[in-house]
């Protein structure tokens, strides 16, 4: 890593959110009684994000419906972070 400039580094980083109901898998109630938790059940889609961090902050980033596949992440480094930031590092 000594070989290159802190100017030349970049870090991926991918996140994802599911906007699915939470739910326990056990609870507490009174001894006899089945222990209840009301709530509005939430059938929710996947959101993935990834983004390059250089030293001038998130300069290339996406979002995605669903789960980032390695098609889409290949497709991803080769159009949007190799072609930005090798225009950013001219």
């Amino acid at each position: 890593m000594a070989q290159y400039l802190p100017e030349e580094l970049g870090f991926l980083d991918e996140t994802s959110k599911d906007a699915r109901t939470s739910r326990r898998s056990s609870g507490w109630s009174k001894k006899g009684k089945r222990a209840e938790k009301k709530q509005v059940f939430v059938r929710g889609r996947r959101t993935s994000a990834e983004a390059l961090l250089t030293l001038d902050g998130i300069i290339a980033g996406t979002v995605v419906k669903g789960s980032m596949t390695k098609a889409t992440f290949l497709q991803y480094l080769e159009f949007i972070v190799v072609r930005f930031h090798g225009l950013c590092m001219q």
